[in-house]
């Protein structure tokens, strides 16, 4: 279970990465512009809550332990900086409650009022071509930050979670993909398959329904895939919205 400490050094945390990324992600000099703040971040991840991941060689584990041995900018491995973790409760329901949930509950009902559903997706053919919406999604995608011109997802096929949000006409909006093994599973792919209001309800829908499917597996912990300086703002708002914080992971061979 995660326990924070009881100052606002997580917040804080995450409040300088904010200001890293807007500052171009410049790295050592940002930390040499900000030498006050940077330590103060370092004492934050100091502070952070720890975990220990031991994943094995299956292909959840392989991802799972992928992700943890990334570096970020500058060669630095990347969990030393903390790392995006949501903790998924044992009871799914568990996840609604609070104040903490209380936008989550209301993009949800949006949701839901606008016809939305998300479903699993077990069929390999459906997997297969939902592949491919997702890969042309990525290569014409409005905002260039986001778009691939050459997609490389064969690996997602090797996985069992996958859950589609769909219009009321049956049109997919998001795609998410996970890996998982043991306590810890990964956000390999979640991404929506178009832009719009709709599309963006479907990430608070799917990621309710993503902790229900990874409860009901034993996963107890949900990582994200980029390192805190790989993050874009406007995804660790989003995170934050739902439940992620900083933790830090210690991977253990």
């Amino acid at each position: 279970m995660l326990t924070f400490a009881h100052d606002d050094s997580e917040q804080r945390l995450a409040a300088y990465w904010d200001e890293y990324v807007e500052d171009g992600r410049r790295g050592p000099r940002h930390v040499l512009a900000h030498v006050r703040q940077s330590w103060q971040a370092w004492s934050a991840i100091r502070r952070l809550p720890v975990l220990d991941a031991n994943p094995s060689d299956s292909p959840g584990g392989r991802a799972v332990r992928s992700v943890l041995e990334a570096r970020a900018s500058y060669g630095v491995p990347g969990r030393l900086l903390g790392t995006a973790v949501l903790e998924v409760p044992p009871v799914p329901d568990d996840y609604l409650e609070g104040r903490r949930a209380q936008t989550l509950r209301r993009k949800i009902r949006s949701a839901h009022k606008r016809g939305l559903a998300v479903r699993r997706v077990a069929d390999p053919a459906e997997r297969r071509a939902l592949l491919g919406v997702a890969n042309s999604a990525e290569q014409t995608h409005g905002d260039p930050a986001y778009r691939v011109t050459a997609p490389n997802n064969d690996d997602l096929l090797q996985h069992d979670v996958w859950l589609v949000v769909e219009s009321p006409e049956g049109t997919p909006l998001l795609l998410s993909v996970t890996p998982h093994d043991g306590e810890f599973a990964t956000l390999r792919y979640f991404r929506t398959l178009g832009s719009g209001v709709a599309h963006t309800d479907a990430r608070y829908l799917a990621t309710s329904a993503l902790v229900s499917e990874l409860a009901e597996r034993g996963v107890r912990y949900l990582i994200d895939t980029a390192t805190p300086p790989e993050q874009t703002n406007g995804l660790r708002h989003f995170q934050r919205m739902v439940g992620f914080r900083y933790a830090r992971v210690r991977l253990r061979s």
